[in-house]
């Protein structure tokens, strides 16, 4: 053969006959393997009907909320903070004084371990066991292993309570608290929307009911966690002054009682050393007056801090029992296993032919 017969171009006629015995070549294999594929699918469909009729129902409850932002910076700081926030740029955190705990912050504090530990003392009332009891029992009534897994599980250490590791400070849980506090970490969740600053918590349970109170307990516990963080310095002041104004109150009225009893001993003496006396006297009454009356002052204030600095949260969507499931979805499964099925057959039957 020569050079030039060797370098000759394929021509698009056997561009087209190629293309033409490949597409046959498919075309036969499909027909030949038609019976595999099906035996595929009805098997795929067969596994992934037991395996999405074999999955409880779950539900899913939310609350969509407007979280109050409070911005501790001055009044300039407050406009640039504004105009940045147009252009997605957040400089609320150059303000010594901006708040720790920020919106954006929120499911953070419902991913915690104390949250999942918390949550999971609550009361909830399960449609199916038709009683009140803890979200921890109801968990472990719905995760009881059944014989099979039991047979192969080894012991799990329940014996030791939730405490504190000895000279550790650290958190000490159980092999049950730890898989506890996973189950219910991965069925609580919370969103924020940094462009819309709206901040949902949805949770996601076997029972509606169950989803539905969990879901407005971690909303409390929430609430309760970002009041008692911004409240926690005007509390502990309030504390302080009321104490103080107590010792005041009590210094106020002894000196009273001592001034008006000195008077009345000694209402017609004219000696100068009785006038000094009572001039003290009256100056000691005076000076627990004034120290009252301002500590008393300074309670109210620290009172109205209190309320002040108790964050807002505005409730755009109320938690609702879902009357709908939410998983599984068995259509999709069934179908994604049909597919599978089908797929495996023909690897199969491919590599057996080949």
């Amino acid at each position: 053969m020569s050079v030039t017969e060797q370098n000759r171009p394929i021509s698009s006629d056997e561009d087209d006959v190629v293309f033409t015995l490949t597409l046959a070549d498919i075309l036969a294999f499909l027909k030949r393997s038609r019976r595999a594929m099906l035996v595929g699918a009805l098997i795929g469909g067969l596994l992934g009907a037991l395996y999405a009729f074999n999955k409880p129902n779950e539900y899913t409850s939310q609350v969509t909320l407007l979280p109050e932002i409070q911005a501790k910076s001055g009044g300039t700081m407050g406009g640039l903070s504004s105009l940045a926030g147009l252009a997605g740029i957040d400089i609320n955190g150059l303000s010594g004084n901006a708040d720790a705990v920020r919106p954006e912050l929120y499911p953070t504090v419902l991913q915690s371990v104390p949250f999942a530990l918390a949550i999971a003392k609550q009361p909830v009332y399960s449609k199916e066991f038709k009683k009140t009891q803890s979200l921890e029992a109801y968990l472990e009534a719905k995760n009881e292993p059944n014989w099979f897994s039991r047979l192969f599980a080894g012991s799990t250490d329940s014996t030791s309570a939730t405490g504190f590791g000895p000279n550790t400070g650290a958190l000490r849980l159980t092999k049950q608290q730890d898989e506890l506090t996973k189950i219910i970490l991965a069925r609580v969740l919370g969103t924020y929307d940094k462009k819309s600053g709206v901040l949902t918590i949805s949770t996601t349970m076997p029972d509606p009911i169950v989803a539905a109170s969990t879901t407005q307990q971690t909303l409390a516990y929430l609430t309760d966690y970002v009041t008692g963080y911004r409240t926690e310095k005007a509390r502990m002041e309030v504390d302080f002054l009321t104490k103080q104004v107590a010792a005041a109150k009590q210094r106020y009225q002894q000196a009273e009682y001592a001034l008006s009893a000195y008077r009345d001993q000694n209402r017609s003496v004219y000696l100068n050393t009785a006038k000094i006396e009572e001039q003290r006297i009256q100056a000691e009454f005076l000076l627990a007056q004034d120290l009252y009356n301002a500590l008393s002052k300074q309670s109210e204030m620290a009172k109205i801090k209190v309320q002040q600095d108790t964050p807002v949260f505005k409730i755009l969507e109320p938690a609702q029992i879902p009357l709908k499931k939410s998983a599984p979805k068995r259509t999709i499964i069934v179908l994604v296993s049909v597919i599978a099925g089908m797929a495996i057959s023909l690897l199969y039957s491919f590599f057996r032919r080949d």
